[in-house]
């Protein structure tokens, strides 16, 4: 359901104004809007602006003081966002809360100070830490080459000299070194050694040796292929044997890694220390730039200050009192007319019963319903509960997934997102659970227990006229409720077009099941009542649309006919599934107990894992795809109410 929603004006002094915004920043229960006053510009000439004290509103202009303090917030801001990822850990809700009362008894200039000292000392560990793990892979990479080229340098008691650069290369590496070999014969013909060894089809490594007063001619003709080389300028690497770097470059490669776990320590100690207080600030900076931004939407005179916005009619009396109670006498708090508002500009806020609230997170997938249309919230749980338990119905693979759901809302509990998704895993559960129970499959057959309505493996027909009632059912009421919305907005042509479509789609229905001689569709009486049915819903479409466009939807009804052929793909993803179990079971007969039985458990696990995602999807599609277009109208904005975020 969507919430009736007001819209709501507040008339306030500018003296207390930033009292008021902190008010209402705390209620949380406004959606501010842009203040649609006249502004002085609309309604006064240039002379008489000048001649008199304008008594009219304009926007709210963040100048002085206030744009001052918005510049010097939002540089905090931008500095929080980039240190705060640095931290190694998050801070625990006891210590946030505990931080947050401290940050906000400081003043800016304590912010400001405090947040520069913590992020010196952040910054600088990582980027101590981020150049130690350069290095390491600089020292890796230039051992890795040395490794490679051994052999071709003569073995590991070659002495290397100050002229010697390390590559590596990826791509088209034989063209590279094929260019490589004819600028270094050209600029340093026989001086040049440059020696390789390819670990794969794309990938080199490379040694260039070469008198050390050559070493700007070798970095040019490397430059000029756009090649970095592992350049080890130290001297502890100078004029000794191969063997001798490896060992240094390991020991060095060592020596920092132990580096960098320090720093990693420091940068955890640091994040305990400074962390909750810094997420505290990222809140409470976020909290007051919103209060300060917020402004730039009111209108102002010279004495007072409008502010619009839309909250729930339900609430507007708590949002009125707490006002008042607050501001005796000094706030004017007021509703006013929108009936001539564009649907499209009032938030949608949605209120489904408890059982079906979570199934909102679905629809989450969506923008918004747009105000003043249908949530289908409601339909699109049951149906897809419905669905999901009649495609996999076994009961047992149904305790599995509520078990697994369970496990899953517990472990994700304080994301309320994935808390929602584990309530409706559970429902998903607990109607495979139902549909197994009627089938009579518990992993399949393999307690043999009889089903409480029919065996599906065994009467695929049964299953499939179910699957394609569902389906009737569903576009049907889509098409309905598509009349229904037309008609209720005025829109009507889109009103008398799906009534033809669904005129159409009867009369298919009727053809169809009465080809198949199903009763009571092949009496001659419905055959007549399809033809009459079938006449009207073209005319309707051709009076809608146009004879041209009106051809073109008399063809769509057959699409929407197609639209209920795909529900078939209930009966074959369920059929899927018990032929899977079945097999599962025939393992341990088939090649014996000892391989059958885990054989046939971890196929039962794969079917149950398959089962958590293809129905479920499938099971979706329906609705997404052959459902909610015919009506639902995703075209709104979520209710946002101006409120605080942080926690205390």
């Amino acid at each position: 359901m969507i919430t009736p929603m007001c819209r709501v004006e507040i008339v306030c002094l500018n003296s207390i104004r930033d009292a008021v915004i902190r008010s209402l920043h705390v209620q949380g229960l406004l959606d501010i809007d842009n203040a649609d006053i006249a502004s002085e510009a609309d309604t006064v000439t240039e002379n008489d602006a000048e001649e008199s004290q304008s008594p009219f509103f304009n926007p709210v202009n963040l100048e002085g003081e206030s744009h001052e303090e918005l510049v010097s917030i939002e540089e905090m801001e931008r500095s929080l966002n980039e240190v705060l990822p640095l931290l190694s850990s998050q801070p625990a809700d006891d210590d946030l809360r505990a931080a947050v009362t401290r940050v906000a008894a400081m003043s800016e200039e304590e912010w400001s100070q405090s947040l520069r000292d913590k992020a010196s000392v952040i910054r600088d560990l990582t980027r101590q830490r981020v150049a130690l793990v350069d290095n390491i892979d600089i020292l890796h990479n230039y051992r890795l080459i040395l490794n490679q080229v051994l052999p071709a340098l003569g073995g590991p008691d070659t002495v290397l000299g100050k002229g010697t650069r390390a590559i590596v290369l990826s791509g088209d590496v034989d063209r590279a070194v094929t260019q490589l070999q004819e600028q270094f014969d050209e600029a340093l013909g026989a001086d040049c050694k440059f020696l390789y060894n390819k670990t794969g089809e794309s990938n080199l490594v490379g040694l260039i040796s070469f008198p050390e007063a050559r070493g700007e001619v070798v970095s040019t003709v490397l430059s000029s292929q756009g090649i970095n080389p592992v350049d080890l300028s130290d001297d502890a690497y100078q004029n000794a044997s191969i063997a001798e770097v490896i060992a240094r470059l390991e020991a060095a490669m060592e020596t920092q890694r132990q580096e960098v776990t320090d720093l990693r320590t420091q940068v955890d100690a640091a994040s305990v220390e400074s962390g909750p207080e810094l997420a505290a600030m990222k809140s409470i900076v976020a909290d007051k730039l919103s209060q300060l931004r917020v402004k730039t939407q009111f209108a102002e005179s010279q004495m007072v200050t409008v502010i619009q916005g839309w909250t729930p009619r339900d609430r507007f009396a708590e949002l009125e009192m707490a006002v008042e109670k607050e501001f005796p006498g000094q706030v004017d708090v007021n509703t006013i007319d929108h009936k001539g508002a564009a649907h499209l500009s009032i938030p949608t806020l949605l209120s489904n019963p408890a059982l079906f609230k979570p199934f909102e997170v679905v629809l989450k997938l969506f923008k918004p319903p747009t105000y003043g249309t249908i949530d289908p919230t409601i339909m699109v749980a049951i149906s897809f509960i419905l669905f999901y338990g009649f495609i996999v119905g076994d009961a047992v693979y149904g305790l599995v997934i509520w078990l697994t759901a369970h496990a899953l809302g517990k472990k994700w509990q304080h994301i309320p997102a994935m808390v929602d998704v584990g309530k409706v895993g559970k429902y998903m559960g607990l109607s495979t659970i139902v549909f197994g129970v009627l089938y009579g499959e518990y992993a399949g057959e393999i307690l043999g227990i009889p089903p409480l309505w029919f065996h599906r493996g065994h009467e695929t027909t049964k299953l499939l006229l179910y699957a394609l009632y569902m389906g009737i059912i569903h576009i049907i009421m889509a098409l309905l409720l598509g009349i229904y919305e037309n008609f209720k907005h005025h829109h009507m042509a889109h009103a008398l077009e799906k009534l033809g479509m669904l005129l159409g789609v009867l009369s298919l229905i009727i053809i169809s099941f009465g080809y198949f001689e199903v009763a009571p569709f092949d009496t001659q009486a419905l055959k007549i009542v399809a033809g009459v049915f079938f006449a009207i819903g073209a005319v309707l479409i051709i009076k809608a649309m146009g004879i041209v466009l009106g051809a073109v939807g008399i063809l769509e009804v057959m699409s929407v006919g197609g639209n209920i052929i795909s529900y078939a793909r209930l009966m074959a993803l369920g059929l899927f599934a018990v032929t899977i179990a079945d097999l599962a079971n025939a393992l341990p007969s088939q090649v014996g107990y000892a391989i059958g039985i885990p054989a046939a458990i971890a196929l039962h696990s794969i079917n149950i894992a398959i089962s958590m995602a293809s129905p479920m999807i499938h099971a979706l599609r329906l609705n997404f795809v052959e459902f909610l277009p015919k009506f639902y109208a995703p075209e709104g904005r979520a209710f946002n109410p101006f409120k605080k975020e942080t926690t205390s």
